[in-house]
């Protein structure tokens, strides 16, 4: 019998159910020499570069005290409008996320209508990539087991990395228990090393299929009985026949526990907002969405013509689709239909992910955007929002540098501050807010599901957009970091996964596993004395514009700092208060007991 870890301990034939990948000593050898290059220089060295500049400017402006250019002095203007420039980019991003929401209701609204699925139904391979998913492995499985499509059509790949050997063999016990159950050829494939992380687990199993498309969930994710049976018709028109250059069908991603916190509450705006209204709108006007990585089906052949999944980026299922774009592929969005998944539950997993999102994003940049600036041929217009979508992680660097910059234009009368106080108020304050406000309110009106989003009065669940504002202040020098990472750091980084705990769900009979997976809150590994250098820099110069507004009577100045470092502070501070807040429940409960 095959033991936990899939290797036969008998010299019986390995089951057909059961796919152990053999080692290639000359693949593995090059996997490693890409997986960790030697960067050309550290990642981290010019934020502090940067963060020595900036000191000797802070130094500068106190040693000069209140003088002040005003817009009265020779070039003060000019001078001004060049330091300006990062919030103009800033509101150039706006004005490109404005469209997108204020065109979904002329040209997004209205979802892709499906078409006929042929006579003869295609194969169908569904990858689960999945490590150490000890919580949410069962889940998954089963519900990918309990979509409905013809038995000998549908092949289940159960792509598990896991280290961990209980995690190992209890994955592979659920294998058996649901083909023996339910006649799903759902097969354990495990591989003797992680090379190419998701990427390469992905690959691995796309080449041990010859089904003509090939779904994918994350270990979260939990797909509704009828997704194939509604994803799969828009591959075909109307006629049944195969709609050509169509490479993807993503689907919406729901929530299982929206209102489980302020984090969560936070998190799920943010989703409603780039699936309910940007990922439709872009389907609809630009024909191309970017695969999130999970829920999406694609056309097995699409991945093939564009040589398969690479793990140059961290965001390889981004990567993927900007090669199907450049390679001539279309994509497509299909709002009406939404996987419901676990959001992040803690700070810590927060951190983690965001900080891969955001480096793998300036990765991508790196191995792309040079060909879609150069060589893609389309419209100006679509190339312009491709050009941005692409670059929209530049959104962190440009408000950290307009939060450094625009202390020393108010010291020195060089904002618009100068002109008045309501002028100030509707430059530098309106713009963000107003859009905030606008598409958490849009976004609200248009997602109805998820456990929470469609709970609750309409004005309970728009006030979602402060702890939103609050989580995004507060994440900017993380998101920094993460970009300069990405940006200067070397391309096939460690895939480090979110924390899973299936906690919604773990009174479905896995109580025991989402018990065992509460692991110790994960942190990002590469970096975390940078990242928490440049938190602490960044709070220290808000502190010291704080101490100089406040000796200049700039109240306007003071309470636009104090918000910063606030935000940021909160982020850091939160959890050791909730862990405090449980651990006294626990006393308190044991003194009862």
């Amino acid at each position: 019998m095959p033991d936990g870890t899939g290797v036969d301990s008998t010299a019986a034939p390995r089951p057909a159910s059961i796919r152990q990948a053999r080692p290639d000593a000359r693949g593995a050898a090059l996997q490693r020499v890409r997986t960790a290059p030697t960067p050309r220089l550290r990642w981290w060295l010019p934020a502090g570069a940067l963060a020595v500049i900036y000191l000797a400017l802070f130094v500068y402006q106190l040693a000069a005290g209140g003088t002040r250019a005003g817009p009265d002095a020779p070039y003060a203007w000019v001078l001004a409008t060049v330091l300006h420039l990062p919030y103009v980019l800033i509101l150039a991003l706006l004005g490109f996320g404005l469209v997108e929401r204020i065109g979904f209701f002329w040209r997004g609204r209205t979802p892709h209508a499906p078409g006929r699925l042929p006579a003869r139904l295609p194969k169908v391979c569904v990858q689960l990539p999945m490590f150490n998913e000890r919580a949410v492995a069962r889940r998954i499985i089963e519900a990918a087991a309990a979509m409905r499509w013809p038995r000998e059509l549908l092949t289940i790949q159960v792509l598990d990395d896991s280290t961990d050997l209980d995690t190992r063999a209890m994955v592979l016990q659920i294998c058996g228990e649901v083909r023996a159950r339910t006649g799903v050829n759902c097969l354990w494939i495990h591989r003797p090393n992680r090379a190419g992380y998701k990427a390469g687990a992905l690959e691995h199993g796309r080449k041990e299929t010859d089904a003509e498309f090939i779904a994918i969930f994350d270990a979260d994710f939990v797909p509704p009985p009828d997704y194939l049976e509604r994803a799969l018709p828009h591959f075909y028109d109307r006629d049944g026949a195969p709609v050509a250059g169509l490479a993807l069908v993503q689907a919406q991603w729901g929530h299982l526990n929206d209102d489980e916190s302020a984090l969560t509450e936070a998190q799920a705006l943010w989703v409603d907002d780039h699936h309910s209204l940007q990922q439709s709108w872009r389907s609809a006007n630009i024909d191309f969405v970017n695969f999130t990585g999970t829920a999406g089906v694609w056309r097995a052949a699409a991945i093939e013509a564009i040589g398969g999944w690479r793990s140059a980026s961290l965001v390889e299922d981004c990567e993927l689709s900007v090669r199907a774009l450049l390679y001539g592929f279309r994509t497509r969005f299909i709002r009406q239909l939404a996987v419901p998944a676990e959001l992040p539950q803690t700070l810590a997993a927060y951190r983690l992910q965001q900080k891969r999102w955001t480096q793998g994003w300036a990765q991508l940049q790196r191995l792309h955007l040079g060909r879609l600036l150069f060589d893609y041929r389309t419209s100006a217009p679509r190339k312009a929002f491709l050009i941005y979508l692409v670059c929209i992680s530049w959104q962190w660097p440009l408000w950290l540098l307009w939060i450094a910059i625009l202390p020393f234009l108010m010291a020195n009368g060089l904002w618009l501050g100068a002109l008045g106080t309501g002028a100030a108020v509707l430059a530098y304050l309106a713009p963000p807010l107003l859009f905030a406000l606008f598409a958490g309110v849009v976004a609200t009106a248009q997602t109805t599901h998820g456990q929470g989003s469609s709970q609750g009065s309409f004005a309970r669940r728009c006030a979602r957009i402060v702890p939103y504002l609050i989580i995004n202040t507060g994440m900017v020098p993380h998101h920094v970091c993460a970009f300069i990472e990405g940006l200067f750091g070397p391309l096939h980084a460690e895939f480090e996964r979110t924390p899973k705990t299936a906690s919604v769900t773990a009174g479905h009979g896995q109580a025991e596993a989402a018990t065992a997976a509460r692991v110790p809150s994960a942190r990002p590994k590469s970096g975390k004395t940078a990242y928490l250098a440049t938190e602490a820099a960044f709070c220290a110069a808000q502190l010291g514009w704080i101490a100089y507004f406040i000796g200049q009577g700039m109240t306007l100045a003071v309470l636009g700092a104090s918000w910063v470092i606030s935000c940021v502070v909160a982020l850091r501070l939160a959890p050791t208060l909730h862990d405090l807040v449980q651990r006294q429940q626990l006393v308190r409960k044991g003194m009862e007991q």
